[in-house]
């Protein structure tokens, strides 16, 4: 998850409340003192931060809690609001009749950024969309793009061996003016001076986009918000991606930088894969960063070849407490066709699954690693071996280690990683609380055979 830091220091601040009933005028000092640290070492900008605390500390003066709220979720909830504020309300993007336009600086990750969007345009709104590279500086720019788009059925033009970008452009548009979506990539940029510059115009004015996208990279931080102000001088920026999210400290900054600037945040990167690109949503986003989960942004994590029935028959079966191997594996495939360990996690509830989504990066990593390997190690048994894992016993499961070749120590580790999971689902059937989140989640039947 993007900005893990600020969320631990948030939660961590959030804890002076803990216990307390009512709250005196010096806690709520020192818990506004924590968060403008937190949200200051996360590179959000001076004077919003200043605002924002100052508003925390007002309302938590003069607003009481609801009946039965806790004072920590109470400030949590302003916490929220008042982020959800500043980031301001999603930017609402037309699924067709749309030509965009990419602009940005030089390494800054525009090409890749094109080609997310490009594919997700099509994965979620099912249009036919097209690319122009028209980038004419950078070698191999056109087979990048080219790559990164092989097997979406995105067609993308190109002229490798000419010179003139806006020729490029104005032959890519006749050739795709059928096209519901067009993108255009262009050159990345050092500085705005000279010859890039009216490129740039040119290109703008011929291709008279209905969008025009700024990339910026994340680790340029405050920095992002006066580039985004130069880009849209030039070309009336619509709208900003962020890229990196998830490798950077500086990531409040950028985010609250372009805030400022008028030209909305349209989507974020957070990976190197290409449907590692989130449309972004300031309520969503924050939900997520304050550890309260975001399940409609898990849902539309899943891609288009998810089997909707087979994802509720394995529901049905983990919440009525019946679970196998078999069952183990199927949640596993699924789970690897949405992303990583980290990034499922993200999206629910802290409180959920005794708070695994609160490991640390390097421990998520290795729960990732253990279960490729024991995918690994699955693929090795019979079908009755997964179905009646009771039958494991020492022939069998070294059998199964030289097979998958690994020790049979972690044969047994999977046994033992399933016999846990095992009992957390059968606990799980008793919640009703627990149920209830995953019906309002799933749309579920309370009936499902509890």
């Amino acid at each position: 998850m993007a900005l893990e830091g600020l969320k631990q220091r948030i939660i961590g601040s959030m804890s002076l409340l803990k216990g307390k009933r009512v709250v005196d005028e010096e806690t709520i000092k020192e818990l506004s003192k924590q968060l403008r640290r937190a949200l200051l070492e996360a590179d959000f900008n001076v004077r919003q931060t200043k605002e924002l605390t100052e508003r925390i500390e007002r309302r938590m003066m003069e607003e009481d809690p609801l009946p039965g709220v806790k004072l920590e979720t109470h400030a949590m909830n302003m916490m929220y609001t008042e982020l959800v504020r500043i980031l301001g309300p999603p930017r609402d993007i037309r699924p067709r009749n749309e030509t965009v336009l990419m602009v940005g600086l030089y390494g800054q990750g525009k090409t890749t950024t094109t080609a997310k969007i490009a594919d997700w345009w099509r994965r979620k709104h099912g249009v036919k969309v097209a690319v122009i590279e028209a980038d004419v500086h950078r070698p191999g720019a056109f087979q990048q793009l080219t790559q990164l788009l092989e097997g979406t059925n995105v067609e993308v033009y190109g002229e490798p061996d000419e010179n003139d970008a806006k020729t490029i452009v104005r032959n890519g548009l006749k050739k795709f003016s059928s096209a519901d979506v067009v993108i255009i990539d262009t050159a990345g940029r050092d500085s705005l001076d000279g010859d890039l510059k009216q490129e740039l115009i040119d290109i703008a004015n011929i291709a008279n986009a209905t969008e025009r996208f700024l990339v910026i990279d994340a680790q340029v931080g405050q920095a992002a918000g006066p580039v985004a102000q130069t880009f849209h001088d030039l070309v009336g920026v619509t709208g900003t991606i962020i890229t990196k999210l998830d490798g950077t400290a500086r990531g409040g900054g950028a985010l609250s930088a372009v805030a400022t600037t008028g030209a909305p945040i349209v989507f974020v990167g957070e990976g190197e894969r290409i449907n590692d690109l989130e449309k972004f949503e300031s309520d969503r986003f924050i939900s997520r960063l304050l550890g309260m989960g975001d399940i409609k942004g898990l849902i539309d994590l899943a891609p288009e070849d998810m089997d909707e029935q087979e994802a509720m028959r394995l529901t049905q079966r983990l919440m009525s407490g019946r679970f196998t191997l078999t069952d183990m594996y199927a949640q596993m495939e699924m789970t690897s066709k949405i992303g990583t360990m980290d990034k499922l996690l993200s999206h629910l509830p802290d409180s959920m699954f005794g708070g695994m989504n609160n490991m640390s990066r390097g421990q998520k990593q290795q729960m990732q690693n253990n279960l490729d390997q024991y995918r690994v190690i699955m693929d090795s048994m019979t079908q009755e071996e997964k179905d009646e894992p009771v039958l494991l016993k020492s022939s069998r499961i070294r059998r199964i280690a030289r097979g998958s070749g690994v020790e049979e120590k972690a044969v047994k580790d999977l046994l033992g990683h399933w016999n846990k999971s095992k009992k957390m689902m059968r606990g799980m059937k008793g919640n009703r609380k627990f149920r209830r989140q995953m019906q309002s989640m799933m749309d579920l039947d309370d009936n499902i055979g509890m």
